[in-house]
């Protein structure tokens, strides 16, 4: 049994303990899991992340105290574990560390989490094949997280929610486009530990789909497609409808005609939203606070975006456009990433 297998399988048991204590005292739990983190932090970095929490759980009115009480409610509390290992474990501390020699060895950024668009059913598409062939050689180089983001017609198969069972490791934000989900997919989804099921709150589905999602345990939030026109307020908004669903996480995800300068400011009213503590949901900008994820564990800001279509779609001025599928991923990251500075980084 190697190293990461033990102490993934101590943190997997850390984590049911403290789900257990939280029920029986939630402010308190938190607090002393929290301090907990903070102590054994490993990095900078973590020990930030943990430091902004403690300061957030001193405010004894904290909204988040009522988005833990939900989330306990109504998810499996193996998925909360699961989901939680994978990302906050596998990929950001783990897998982070693989990242950082990666680049250190080849000059170039990586990606901590990788996002891809896919359509079902486009000729010539991404298809789940492609995607599979991605995970398996992204989580050789350290990508243990990726959002899949469903554009087009949406689909009633569940191809797609068992590759991400395929791989248990890997933390999955599965972005719908539809909020229609068959009772097959449900259950599916049931069984998927690692995976947050993200609903458009555009689609008046979405609303008679959350108490389903509920009712089975199931991880979800709500995303917001927004542009260039829509205002603040408008996100807020939204924000404030997703209240009643008692979805977990919020996640306003910018369209391609938003640029990259305008999306700054949605991703501050979000920082804002988290600071305040005023609604009891977890409020991140898709493109915005990814990107200030990467800039925190590999010191870089470089998201790559795959199209339904392979272009790349971000960085938004690689050297190559459509992602080439005859040469390992290791090497198109190469050919797609911009060149780093790599005398600062630590493969700790």
């Amino acid at each position: 049994m190697n190293t990461y297998t033990i102490t993934k399988a101590m943190i997997e048991s850390t984590v049911d303990h403290g789900i257990k204590s939280m029920e029986e005292d939630p402010k308190r739990s938190m607090r002393r899991l929290c301090d907990l983190g903070r102590q054994f932090s490993k990095s900078r970095c973590q020990d930030y992340l943990f430091g902004i929490i403690q300061e957030l759980l001193e405010n004894e009115d904290s909204s988040y105290y009522d988005l833990v009480a939900n989330a306990l409610k109504n998810t499996d509390h193996g998925t909360i574990r699961d989901f939680g290992v994978a990302f906050g474990y596998t990929s950001w501390t783990y897998g982070a560390r693989m990242l950082r020699s990666f680049e250190k060895r080849t000059g170039h950024a990586a990606p901590l989490t990788l996002m891809l668009r896919f359509q079902p059913d486009l000729a010539g598409g991404l298809s789940i094949s492609d995607i599979d062939n991605i995970i398996q050689q992204g989580t050789a180089i350290g990508i243990f997280s990726y959002f899949i983001r469903e554009v087009g017609g949406s689909s009633d198969s569940y191809e797609i929610i068992n590759l991400f069972r395929k791989y248990p490791d890997c933390g999955f934000a599965y972005f719908r486009s539809s909020g229609r989900l068959t009772a097959a997919q449900i259950q599916m989804m049931k069984l998927c530990k690692n995976l947050l099921t993200l609903l458009p709150c555009e689609d008046s589905e979405t609303a008679l789909t959350a108490p389903f999602l509920r009712d089975n345990k199931i991880l979800f939030g709500i995303s917001a497609l927004y542009n260039s026109a829509y205002s603040t307020e408008q996100v807020s908004e939204a924000l404030r409808n997703v209240i009643p669903s008692e979805a977990t996480f919020f996640i306003p995800v910018a369209d391609d005609s938003v640029p990259e300068s305008e999306i700054q400011k949605f991703t501050d009213l979000c920082y804002k939203s988290r600071l305040e503590q005023n609604y009891p949901v977890f409020v991140m900008d898709y493109y915005g606070d990814t990107a200030a994820l990467f800039g925190r564990f590999l010191n870089h800001k470089y998201l790559l975006e795959i199209g339904e279509d392979k272009r790349i779609i971000r960085p938004a001025d690689s050297s190559i456009k459509v992602l080439p599928t005859d040469i390992p991923l290791g090497d198109a990251l190469q050919k797609i990433m911009p060149a780093i500075d790599t005398t600062d980084i630590s493969e700790k």
